[in-house]
């Protein structure tokens, strides 16, 4: 039984380093083409790769060490990796759901005037992010874009490169993830303002017309958001309308 449960604690620690490494946006675990380096390095990428690593790490933790209990009791070192692994990404999940912003201020601030104060910083922390995000997003869209155009027209020609053609696409496909990854977390975080702002009760003038504002903030958030989505969906759309045979 002693072995048994090394094993799991083992297999608990390196589920746990997966789930970790797993968590960086745009994580190299799942194909060997690495994305545009602009979609990856900078201050907006640290940012978003830090806070989706923030906000599932305690779930995923937790997840993991209820599955990997199940298969340790089961006396299976297999199953308790396996059983990490799904209880991690479970419990990711949860910590990412749209009520975990809100959960968090009621937590860590006693009163309404400090919790919009807070939401007024992070707000303008996650709109700065998107703005450098869609800059450098929109210069890579651009680029898959034109590539995508010239693939689409020389690929029935004689002569074609089909092998330099499916590295480009390669290429193209992790961009895309990283994209979709990053849209994916801020509409989570969208979700969560959402939330958090209707969850607020002003007693003061002074909170009142703070709340007001942080709506106005929100909306301007959720507009470059959408308006970045609506872009990306374009090049999304167009690698899908491309095949090599």
């Amino acid at each position: 039984m002693n072995i048994v449960n090394r094993s799991a604690t083992c297999l608990l620690v390196s589920a746990s380093l997966l789930l970790a490494g797993c968590a960086n946006t745009g994580s190299s675990l799942l194909s060997d083409t690495k994305p545009d380096s602009r979609l990856t390095s900078g201050e907006q990428a640290k940012f978003f790769s830090a806070s989706g690593a923030q906000g599932c790490g305690a779930g995923a933790l937790a997840g993991a060490g209820i599955g990997a209990l199940a298969g340790a009791l089961a006396g299976n070192s297999k199953n308790a990796l396996v059983g990490a692994a799904i209880g991690g990404a479970a419990g990711c999940v949860v910590g990412m759901t749209a009520n975990y912003y809100l959960d968090s201020l009621k937590k860590d601030y006693a009163t309404t005037s400090a919790r919009l104060q807070a939401m007024d910083s992070d707000i303008r922390k996650d709109t700065d992010a998107v703005e450098k995000t869609t800059v450098a997003m929109k210069q890579v869209i651009s680029d898959n874009q034109t590539t995508l155009t010239r693939i689409s027209i020389q690929k029935d020609k004689a002569g074609f490169d089909k092998a330099k053609a499916s590295k480009e696409l390669a290429k193209i496909d992790a961009d895309i993830k990283v994209m979709k990854d990053k849209i994916k977390f801020m509409k989570d975080k969208d979700a969560a303002y959402k939330i958090a702002l209707k969850g607020q009760t002003t007693n003061s003038t002074a909170e009142k017309k703070k709340l007001a504002d942080l709506n106005k903030e929100y909306t301007n958030l959720n507009g470059k958001i959408t308006a970045l989505e609506s872009e990306a969906n374009g090049l999304f759309s167009q690698r899908q309308a491309i095949s090599l045979g």
